[in-house]
């Protein structure tokens, strides 16, 4: 039966933990909260250091609403500074990549090497009543740490350890990622207008699966895909894997070719995700590795920044396989990124204009199939966080939605 507005409206009779007030979505307040306490406090991935590969290349990034910049310095020491020169605040990097030992901030000619000095200031004769000197107005260091090429930061200085915060969520992927230098050889990058958690949730629960074509025609087709376990560790993060897909019937190339040159410490035709709180997926699927990360922008604009990997230093035909293999499911124009860019920013459609109020969590599968108890955890981890009751956010005060 349809439902009229005060039953359409009504809270689900269900517990908290399985639907979430979808106003967490849209408030102002929320967002700016979550910048300080999710992504200013907990250990964020960056970019792959593959991106950084040699002495003294830099690339421009962002955490919390700010300007970063990671480096590699001479000594092979991966680091990152807030992208701001200590005069007058200006971005200093204004490239999203490059190669340089000093950067030199375009207002007032402030210069700044990798490891964060200030080596010049013009004319710095007027500052010395005021016994400001180049060594007390370095660059802000930030936490910076390098796993399986991963590099994460933390713009608090006394969160926990990286290895803390992590627990064994890599643990699956320590061959694959570990056990040769891999590299990107493809980013991209766009805004989707819809909400962080959206995003990560389309790649944390298994049930929007039915929403691909190619899904349905490989991953569906096994008949022990419902069986199919998750685990949920602590710190919010999941493990989904390992399982083998009906690739055969999805690809025009069938399975043959992805028998013959896997990742490291890949079956054939394997599948693994990994997704690490808040904001990033790794998506490993035989011959090729995905890496989303997230930038978000406001309560309703995402950046989505998307990579692939490869070995790094492989023959020729190696690479143009596994860019293949990446473009065909996972590139712009493949056969599932677009459909997953969609769903995402149709729900922020209807969520924008207030139209329903809950999103159910519910179902229950003993942590196999498709069970919510992934997003479950995710929200979990996120009040946690928050102190607020994703179910209830706001004690029944009312929320500021963005129109």
């Amino acid at each position: 039966m349809s439902r009229n507005l005060a039953e359409w409206r009504a809270v689900p009779a269900l517990p908290h933990s399985h639907f979430v007030d979808n106003s967490i979505y849209t408030d102002e307040a929320v967002f700016r909260e979550e910048q300080a306490k999710i992504f200013g406090g907990i250990w964020k991935f960056v970019c792959h250091e593959g991106e950084v590969p040699d002495a003294n290349d830099f690339r421009t990034c962002q955490a919390a609403g700010q300007p970063l910049v990671v480096t590699r310095g001479e000594d092979g020491r991966v680091r990152t500074f807030v992208n701001a020169c200590s005069h007058r605040g200006t971005m200093v990097v204004t490239e999203p990549a490059g190669n340089a030992t000093h950067w030199t901030c375009v207002f007032h000619q402030w210069v700044y090497d990798n490891l964060g000095a200030c080596v010049a200031i013009p004319r710095d004769e007027a500052y010395r009543p005021c016994e400001i000197d180049r060594s007390k107005v370095g660059l802000r260091e930030v936490r910076t740490e390098v796993r399986l090429g991963l590099v994460f930061v933390n713009l608090d200085d006394d969160a926990e350890p990286l290895d803390e915060f992590l627990g064994d969520a890599l643990t699956p992927l320590e061959s694959v990622l570990g056990e040769r230098p891999l590299e990107p050889f493809h980013y991209h990058r766009c805004v989707l207008d819809t909400n962080w958690k959206l995003w990560q949730l389309t790649n944390t629960e298994p049930y929007h699966e039915f929403m691909h074509v190619y899904n349905r025609k490989t991953n569906l087709t096994r008949k022990d895909f419902f069986d199919r376990a998750f685990t949920c560790l602590p710190n919010g993060h999941l493990s989904i894997g390992s399982f083998k897909p009906n690739y055969a019937r999805g690809t025009d190339y069938g399975t043959d070719e992805m028998r013959m040159r896997p990742l490291p410490g890949l079956q054939p035709d394997e599948w693994i995700i990994v997704d690490l709180f808040p904001d990033v997926m790794i998506n490993v699927r035989t011959t090729v590795a995905r890496i989303d990360s997230l930038i978000p922008l406001s309560p309703t604009k995402t950046l989505v920044e998307y990579r692939g990997l490869g070995i790094k230093g492989e023959p020729e035909e190696d690479r143009a396989m596994r860019i293949r293999h990446h473009n065909d499911v996972w590139g712009p124009f493949g056969r599932n990124l677009p459909e997953d860019n969609r769903g995402t920013e149709l729900q922020m459609k209807v969520m924008r204009g207030d139209a329903i109020p809950y999103s159910i969590h519910a179902r229950e599968e003993g942590g196999t199939g498709q069970d919510d108890k992934p997003v479950r955890e995710f929200f979990a981890e996120w009040g946690r966080l928050m102190g607020r009751d994703p179910a209830n956010p706001f004690n029944g005060a009312p929320a500021t939605r963005v129109s």
